[in-house]
């Protein structure tokens, strides 16, 4: 495929997803909505799973993090902004200070250790009434006073944004070769003098960072939370996201948010029954089944540009015969 031809696809794409508060009601705008917001946290598995290798089962307690202290400095009176701002930062810091021990574990361990994390968040969530309210929900957070349809503009920006700078750090920044020798092999990054541990910390932090910022937006939005928002299966739901999409590629993630978040609406037409989580199931393991690179990954192959033909030894120009070099004799 040529540049001008993806170029135009992407353009295409952007136009569509632009087009969306013309062509859908006020409910499906709403899970659009969402489903922006929802991969900022997705991207941050992409930083942290993709780039780095590091598996981490407990996202949704920093997006959890991110949402309630928003949501708990607004409901005192703070202003949105400033809010904002620290339910950015804390998770952040969270996330540095979890990556200290975390990132000299591997493998399950380091899985088993953000699991425990994402429970601890939770429950602290559940049972901190006076602060959180508990399973009563946290109501009365103040928004920053748009309408819907703007949110959706501002949040599909900073997603666009996002998903370009993911994907420049990926294909074109050196940073995105250091993130990715630690993924594939610590050692010899290690040898070529990569500090490992501190890659680690960076993926760490950044992934807190945009898990945080998840959290704000759906805590602006929404204006009302509960723990329940914020559970271990959240965790799991984000990471199935995140290799449907093709765990690394920032476009699979955010194509793999829009559809995972819209299909299980559109089968509501099936009722509350299992129809519904068998129909969701199985359109999971056919991208997991046939597309073992995810949807990022077949995205790819199909952009890829066309590189022209090498010249075979058929039409390459040929030596000399040693018998027919003048002046030779046989």
């Amino acid at each position: 495929m040529s540049d001008a031809s993806i170029w135009l696809i992407r353009i295409l794409f952007v136009a569509f997803l632009a087009a969306i508060p013309f062509m859908v009601d006020a409910y499906w705008l709403n899970m659009a909505i969402l489903a922006l917001i929802y991969s900022l946290v997705v991207y941050s598995i992409t930083v942290l799973t993709g780039f780095t290798g590091l598996l981490s089962f407990g996202q949704a307690g920093f997006v959890g993090l991110g949402a309630y202290i928003y949501g708990v400095m607004s409901v005192k009176g703070v202003p949105p902004v400033a809010a904002a701002a620290w339910g950015i930062v804390l998770p952040t810091i969270v996330g540095f200070l979890l990556g200290l021990p975390a990132a000299r574990l591997r493998g399950h361990y380091m899985a088993i250790g953000t699991l425990g994390f994402g429970v601890l968040v939770a429950q602290l969530l559940n049972n901190m009434v006076d602060v959180t309210r508990g399973p009563m929900g946290l109501l009365g957070i103040k928004s920053f006073g748009l309408d819907r349809v703007t949110w959706f503009y501002c949040v599909l920006a900073l997603a666009l944004v996002l998903l370009a700078a993911l994907e420049y750090l990926d294909r074109r920044t050196f940073l995105g070769v250091v993130l990715k020798s630690v993924k594939y092999d610590e050692i010899s990054a290690s040898a070529c003098g990569v500090g490992v541990f501190g890659v680690k910390l960076l993926a760490f932090s950044a992934s807190a960072f945009l898990a945080g910022t998840c959290g704000v937006l759906l805590a602006a939005y929404m204006k009302f939370l509960t723990p329940d928002l914020f559970l271990s299966a959240e965790s799991f739901r984000y990471l199935m996201m995140a290799v449907v999409g093709g765990v690394g590629s920032a476009t699979g993630a955010l194509v793999s948010t829009l559809i995972l978040t819209g299909v299980p609406e559109a089968l509501r037409a099936f009722g509350e029954t299992n129809v519904r989580l068998l129909v969701y199931g199985l359109m999971v393991l056919f991208v997991l089944w046939f597309l073992p690179g995810g949807i990022g990954g077949l995205i790819d192959r199909l952009m890829a540009p066309r590189r022209k033909p090498r010249r075979t030894s058929a039409s390459a120009p040929q030596a000399p015969k040693a018998d027919t070099v003048p002046g030779r004799v046989s």
